[in-house]
């Protein structure tokens, strides 16, 4: 696990907490993940498909989906005689962390660029478009980072 130990500017080793959130974002922190994930939830399943909707090198497509695979987030579906997937689908895991793109994607849509394209995603069951917020599984509020904290161990 990456997220295990740093080291400072001089070379001392921090030994950083490893948690439930910091093992989560290791699962997803190369370049590719998320992406991979956002095109299979937005529809592209095949791997020629994969390929033309990310432009990700084929071998780097390759590896991160074997991760994938392997994290759980991803499965191969339908191989060939050959043994390879003809598609890739998001497991349950995959789905739970495609609302975690979408928290993103409101992110990206409040303080992207004014010239970038924003894509609208639309809630089937209703018609409308969604917008993701967060908020507290208690009290039903909207959550700003600024209002949580860890408690301290003891």
């Amino acid at each position: 696990m990456p997220n295990q130990s740093d080291r400072t500017e001089n070379g001392s080793e921090i030994k950083l907490h490893v948690d439930a959130l910091s093992v989560a974002l290791d699962a997803v922190s190369d370049r590719w993940s998320l992406h991979i994930v956002r095109a299979l939830a937005l529809g592209s399943h095949r791997y020629t498909e994969l390929v033309r909707a990310l432009g990700t090198p084929r071998d780097v497509l390759a590896g991160r989906l074997r991760r994938l695979t392997e994290e759980g987030i991803v499965r191969a579906v339908s191989e060939t005689p050959g043994g390879r997937p003809r598609g890739y689908e998001l497991t349950d895991k995959g789905h739970d962390l495609g609302q975690v793109i979408l928290v993103l994607k409101r992110w990206g849509d409040r303080y992207g660029a004014e010239d970038l394209p924003r894509r609208t995603i639309v809630h089937v069951p209703c018609g409308q478009p969604f917008v993701a917020e967060v908020r507290c599984e208690q009290c039903g509020r909207e959550v700003a980072t600024g209002e949580l904290q860890s408690p301290k161990e003891a």
